[in-house]
């Protein structure tokens, strides 16, 4: 059974999934080199009519790569494993690789629409703001951490935090195996925490497996003991030791 938490993004075998690891890992500077690229492919456009030819066959290709990619990565398997991040410290749910491919190719099609210099100035402006918002939910977008002291979730429009004592004890209990939402039952709601527009009971869980979730949050409710070390790699491997089964297993349950 693998324990690194990067390991356990398994949305495809072979290749692909390494592809996709890489990624998740470095999708911020990624959002970053892909979106300075775009910008300069859409200038290189207006130097002369033959790089303006060469580049709009780079800016095609790349978009039709980038788009596969992302329906390639929403037919995956949600992972059954958690991001170690000891810095938080934290054990966090893995963005999908789908948003960030899509982010990557709403620009270059930016890059391919926007460079010729002869678009009208009234799609400019919404389409800029559609790959800025893209880019800006691939690079943070819906984030889950569980964290020593309660669970916190950040979207664009607001945050809310959960502090395990806050929790029902036994739950949350399992969801069905394709759901995307988990909901939290309280025993103590007035310790929760929320800011702007973000639901305060109702979790969402598409991008990692409903079982594996509700399993990791419920043993934190019910272990006390243990929350001080989340975000530590050794907590991480005693918590797949302390859960009954391993990701394939749960990958096979899914797949049934």
């Amino acid at each position: 059974m693998r324990n690194q938490g990067l390991d356990e993004v398994d949305y495809a075998p072979g290749v692909l999934a390494t592809v996709f690891a890489v990624t998740v890992r470095y999708r911020r500077p990624i959002l970053t080199i892909s979106v300075v690229l775009a910008v300069v492919l859409a200038a290189g456009r207006r130097l002369s009519p033959v790089l303006d030819a060469i580049l709009v066959g780079v800016s095609f290709v790349a978009v039709m790569v980038l788009l596969l990619l992302s329906l390639l990565g929403l037919r995956g398997r949600r992972p059954a494993g958690l991001l170690v991040k000891p810095a938080v410290p934290a054990l966090a749910v893995a963005p999908n690789t789908s948003y960030i491919y899509l982010a990557m190719g709403l620009t270059f099609l930016g890059s391919l629409l926007l460079g010729s210099g002869d678009e009208p100035r009234y799609l400019v402006i919404p389409y800029l703001v559609l790959v800025g918002v893209n880019v800006a939910f691939a690079w943070g977008g819906d984030s889950i951490e569980l964290q020593p002291d309660g669970i916190h979730r950040r979207l664009f429009l607001g945050s809310l935090s959960v502090p395990w004592d806050a929790l029902a004890p036994g739950t949350p209990s399992r969801p069905p195996v394709d759901a995307s939402v988990l909901t939290l039952a309280y025993a103590r709601p007035e310790l929760v925490r929320r800011r702007g527009v973000v639901p305060s009971q109702r979790l969402s869980i598409a991008d990692i497996h409903a079982w594996f979730i509700a399993d990791v949050i419920r043993h934190y409710v019910d272990h006390p003991q243990h929350r001080a070390a989340i975000g530590e790699q050794v907590e991480y491997e005693r918590l797949w030791q302390a859960l009954t089964y391993s990701s394939t297993r749960l990958g096979q349950t899914q797949d049934s």
